[in-house]
């Protein structure tokens, strides 16, 4: 798996902080002049990602995505004029001038955060025993080592999750009932890998040559690894694994640490498969017309949005006359986000109509 390098995460935060807008000078060509700018706009964006992004290093799934960012780059430019314009035959070629908005909450810095996040997604540990006796290090420290040799470079230090050790914590967290996004933040972390560690063992008998066996100092040691990969900021459940692996040494815990070592191996690569397929699902616009006079709680209702799982941009589109219009990109229909927005915000919402993809509601601050 290829990924892209943290210094290019860094020019990026580094970007969203000290640029609102970046200038650029291209040209494109299309069949008419509309056209023609529309290209010109995708070199534009693709000029001031490939300042934040190496495009050659992403998975495959980020990468597509990606591509679905260049799709809509007319709606990342503004300030756009026209300093040359030709035709040849029945091809316009022009040459404009535009700003590329790279403002920390403009929708372009959005959706390149979610792409940084599914090409290198920041993943915390949890293996506990199946008898109760507590974590299991060595399955997790296998476990960390893998997915780093897997080419995930933000996995978790077992040492800092020992705050989601709590039973009914975990247990909440595992069965999809709770999230837990502050402490995930805490963690630099969007997924829990939260596993559960069987161990066996026997003695190693071999014959003796009269009919019947002795026993050896070696020993066997069986593992089974079974675990959910779960988002810490909705507590959904993304997937699940089960593994096994096998080992001797010449003690039970040797053997049975490194079957445990093997079981791990087995499930960061199963975890790697999953990761790589979380883009299947590629983001949809949901229309929120909402009536209120207030544009003090518009800016709120922007700002409880964006820090929502699962919603990977917010824009303004226009806002006039009591009424504003924002553009929610997410993969969840109207009525589910809806529902999960009025769980969580400070706003009075009154939900007037709702479809898949658009919804008219009034709102106010209470």
């Amino acid at each position: 798996m290829r990924r892209y390098p943290i210094l290019a995460v860094l020019l990026l935060l580094l970007w969203s902080q000290v640029a609102a807008a970046q200038v650029v000078v291209t040209e494109g060509e299309g069949t008419d002049r509309q056209s023609a700018l529309r290209d010109a706009a995708r070199n534009a964006v693709e000029q001031v990602v490939g300042t934040m992004v190496d495009a050659r290093t992403l998975v495959k799934d980020a990468a597509v995505q990606l591509d679905t960012v260049y799709a809509r780059s007319w709606g990342f430019v503004r300030d756009v004029q026209v300093l040359e314009e030709r035709r040849y035959g029945d091809t316009v070629r022009v040459k404009v001038r535009m700003d590329v908005d790279t403002d920390s909450d403009a929708p372009l810095l959005d959706d390149l955060r979610m792409v940084m996040d599914l090409n290198d997604p920041r993943i915390a540990v949890i293996v506990n025993r199946a008898d109760g006796s507590g974590r299991d290090a060595s399955s997790e420290a296998a476990l960390d080592q893998k997915l780093v040799e897997l080419g995930f470079h933000h996995v978790v230090d077992p040492s800092l999750t020992a705050n989601l050790q709590g039973a009914s914590i975990l247990g909440r967290l595992a069965s999809g009932k709770t999230s837990l996004a502050a402490v995930g933040k805490s963690l630099g972390a969007d997924y829990l890998v939260l596993g559960e560690l069987a161990l066996s063992g026997q003695t190693i008998s071999l014959p003796d040559g009269q009919g019947g066996y002795s026993t050896t100092l070696l020993k066997t040691g069986d593992a089974r690894l079974t675990g959910k990969i779960i988002r810490f900021d909705t507590g959904e459940i993304l997937g699940t694994f089960t593994t096994t692996g096998r080992g001797v040494g010449n003690g039970l815990a040797v053997a049975q640490q490194a079957a445990a070592a093997r079981a791990a191996s087995a499930a960061a690569q199963a975890m790697e498969e999953r990761f790589r397929h979380l883009s299947a699902q590629l983001s949809q616009t949901v229309e929120l017309q909402v009536f209120t006079a207030d544009p003090e709680a518009v800016r709120q209702l922007m700002t409880e949005l964006r820090a929502m799982g699962m919603v990977q941009g917010v824009s303004l589109r226009e806002q006039a006359a009591g009424k504003a219009i924002l553009s929610v990109e997410t993969p969840e229909q109207a009525p589910a986000l809806l529902e999960r927005l009025k769980a969580t915000s400070k706003l009075g919402i009154f939900v007037d109509r709702v479809t898949g993809a658009s919804a008219k509601l009034a709102i106010s601050r209470r």
